[in-house]
């Protein structure tokens, strides 16, 4: 009637440990894992692979940029000012870099090279030289402004020159009618070499002559600059010359005049010439004379 219970029976085997079903999956996964990782030799070898290819690459770099002529300069281009410019300036600044085709277009001096631009060519007053890799040069430059045109004459000869904000001759045998007239004379031809008048005499006549016009109202025809006289001579429209102490401010000798007016009627009044150079005991002393 009644049942006998089952006994169950454990075997214990000593020294391993029990494990289940699940643990034995789990054991067997890892050991998968362990065997999809690479070993530590196939690792060294990568990596000295890696760096093998680095260093490759590094070689070939230092290769074509200092052995190679993939860098090297084989053009020169300049940007012209057709307005101002002329052909053989661009030709000129073309040939004074031309030592520079063939080099290293990384490691060229554009300072350098526009410091020998601006040495060479006193018309140009900024230069700006950019690199265009891989083997080109870029020039762009800006010129001093023309103010006026100069005639020189000298015993044996006549010429004419269109000068520069800084006294250099640009133009040769040449005038600009839009620009004002400087006479000078000499007892050689001028050195074209050198600047024809100094910068700041350039500046004082170029001034005075804008004062004077402004001032009076009658246009200067030319002007005459006498350098060993250090005299400045205004030539009217009216045919008559004011003589100027260049050493001495030129609006104070002008105001002399400007208060002379309603002696000298220098509008109606036939004058030969008018001098404001010399100072007198009140400073307005004008010394004159009627044709």
């Amino acid at each position: 009637m009644f049942r006998k219970k089952r006994k169950l029976r454990y075997k214990i085997n000593y020294g391993h440990t029990p494990f289940s079903k699940n643990s034995g999956r789990k054991n067997s996964a890892a050991t998968k894992l362990m065997k999809r990782r690479p070993s530590k030799a196939f690792g060294k070898v990568k990596k000295y692979f890696t760096l093998i290819i680095i260093l490759f690459a590094i070689i070939l770099a230092i290769y074509g940029i200092y052995f190679s002529e993939y860098f090297s300069i084989k053009e020169v281009f300049v940007e012209e000012d057709m307005e101002n410019t002329s052909a053989i300036v661009t030709d000129e600044i073309t040939q004074t870099i031309q030592e520079a085709v063939g080099e290293n277009l990384i490691f060229i001096d554009t300072e350098t090279l526009e410091y020998k631009i601006l040495e060479r060519f006193a018309g140009i007053e900024e230069v700006f030289i950019e690199k265009d890799y891989p083997h080109s040069l870029n020039i762009s430059f800006s010129e001093f402004p023309l103010t006026a045109n100069i005639v020189n004459e000298s015993p044996t000869i006549k010429k004419t020159f269109v000068i520069n904000s800084v006294g250099y001759a640009i133009k040769e045998n040449a005038e600009n009618p839009s620009l004002p007239y400087i006479k000078i004379r000499s007892d050689e031809p001028i050195n074209t070499e050198n600047p024809i008048i100094e910068t700041g005499k350039l500046k004082y006549i170029l001034e005075t002559k804008i004062y004077f016009e402004d001032k009076f109202g009658m246009r200067i025809v030319s002007m005459e600059y006498k350098k060993v006289a250090r005299e400045l001579h205004l030539i009217t429209e009216n045919d008559f010359t004011i003589w100027l102490d260049i050493q001495q401010p030129a609006e104070e000798q002008l105001k002399k005049l400007k208060k002379a007016l309603v002696k000298l009627d220098i509008y109606n009044e036939p004058f030969e010439y008018i001098d404001l150079r010399i100072a007198g005991g009140n400073g307005d002393k004008i010394i004159y004379k009627r044709r």
